[in-house]
């Protein structure tokens, strides 16, 4: 069950790395359509800068999610190296325990971000804002099934990927 689990995962997060590419091609195409709108020719697209917004915030979460999946994320580590193994162990444990909570709390509050959003439309586009707060959630809900599963695998002894298995 638990090897379902890691591997529907593990397509999620492959599947989270062509939404980044996607994006990022949306991104490099409405700065060019800008940049020709501004200089050459009028391209009749309206508020590329709040779709190059959009675009961004999907950007930030869905990394974040993924940088926390590969274990690379910032975070202040100032007595981690110093610790025994045991402890730093029981330390990443208790910080991917409080980063669960979090996210849960903040998909079920992003969840009415989203309802809320449903009927207020970004000015200038054919977005609403509950487009933006859907990167919320869908980023926490990765985040809350990535960390649930490298938990899972604290608690049974079984040995949590590195970040380079998941780069490759």
């Amino acid at each position: 069950m638990l090897r379902l689990f890691e591997s529907g995962l593990g397509l999620a997060a492959r599947a989270f790395d062509w939404l980044i590419a996607a994006l990022v091609a949306a991104l490099v195409v409405i700065v060019a359509l800008q940049f020709v709108d501004r200089h050459f020719v009028d391209t009749g697209v309206a508020a590329p800068d709040q779709y190059a917004r959009v675009a961004l915030i999907w950007l930030t979460f869905i990394g974040f999610a993924l940088a926390l999946r590969a274990a690379v994320n910032i975070r202040v580590d100032l007595i981690d190296a110093r610790l025994p193994p045991r402890v730093r162990n029981a330390l990443s444990a208790a910080y991917d325990a409080v980063i669960l909570a979090l996210s849960l709390l903040l998909a079920v509050k992003g969840w009415k971000l989203i309802e809320i959003g449903r009927d207020q439309e970004r000015l200038g586009t054919v977005l609403t804002e509950a487009v933006p707060a859907a990167a919320l959630v869908l980023a926490c809900l990765a985040i809350v099934a990535f960390l649930a599963l490298r938990l899972a695998l604290r608690l049974m002894g079984r040995e949590i990927p590195s970040h380079h298995e998941y780069v490759d």
